[in-house]
């Protein structure tokens, strides 16, 4: 199985929202967790290709937090500014989409379509509980050349030695994104796969995050996640669906 595969259905950026969480369940005043951790999840997800498996995928983590490095495997992000309540980051961040041609018999014939890497920024506040996040960020790759942006909003409730925080956001995927990963080029044309060009996209998800340090000295975080798509993504020929489900269950703790 390729990392394209497992990452691409894992959606590994709840490995950030999983780090927002180390932080925002720490006292206020208090020292902030930092080093090196460890851990491991496993992730559960549909995908809206045509014929793609659903996959149960295991993931190790490794990863670093400093007072303004955080590094989360392939996530980085460095913290420009923090001031009440307000969290500005620079990000790196890989963009694990895209398939092989013997991922599904709706791709044969087709070129493979590549994961990449991306660069941008995230801005967070945080008043009251509830979480205002927005973020951005562009291809460095040279894969599919464009940029993504999503916002989101969480409250965050806390019972006894438990925080969840449902959340719901927007996500924005420019033309090129969708045109490349769910396009299809006219040498790419069938009887039964028509052409088709990808216009941006504005997804919508809903989440719900629970998470504790009660177990094993550590962090465990379940997340189920929705995501309903866009229709300039669910017309293409190479899709089946309008929504995709996840779950994810991670643990880490520090060295």
């Amino acid at each position: 199985m390729t990392l394209r595969k497992c990452f691409g259905i894992a959606s590994l950026s709840t490995l950030l929202a999983f780090s927002a969480t180390v932080s925002a369940q720490q006292p206020s005043g208090s020292q902030q967790p930092q080093g090196w951790m460890w851990g491991f999840g496993v992730a559960a997800s549909q995908d809206v290709y045509t014929d793609f498996d659903n996959r149960i995928v295991p993931i190790p983590i490794i990863g670093y937090t400093g007072e303004k490095l955080r590094v989360y495997g392939p996530f980085v992000g460095y913290q420009l500014f923090q001031q009440d309540g307000f969290t500005l980051d620079a990000q790196l961040v890989p963009v694990f989409a895209g398939y092989e041609e013997d991922d599904s018999a709706v791709f044969t014939g087709m070129e493979d379509r590549d994961f990449s890497y991306a660069a941008g920024i995230g801005l967070n506040y945080n008043t009251g509980g509830w979480v205002y996040s927005l973020s951005t960020n562009a291809d460095i790759l040279g894969k599919f050349d464009g940029y993504q942006a999503s916002v989101r909003v969480g409250k965050q409730f806390r019972i006894d030695q438990f925080m969840i925080e449902p959340s719901i956001g927007v996500n924005y995927q420019d033309s090129n994104y969708v045109d490349y990963y769910y396009g299809v080029r006219p040498e790419e044309a069938t009887a039964t796969r028509s052409k088709y060009n990808g216009d941006s996209a504005v997804n919508t998800e809903v989440r719900l995050a629970v998470s504790t340090r009660q177990f094993f000295n550590g962090m465990t975080r379940l997340e189920l996640g929705a995501t309903f798509f866009d229709d300039s993504i669910s017309d293409s020929p190479l899709t089946d669906d309008d929504t995709s489900l996840s779950a994810m269950l991670v643990y880490t703790r520090f060295f």
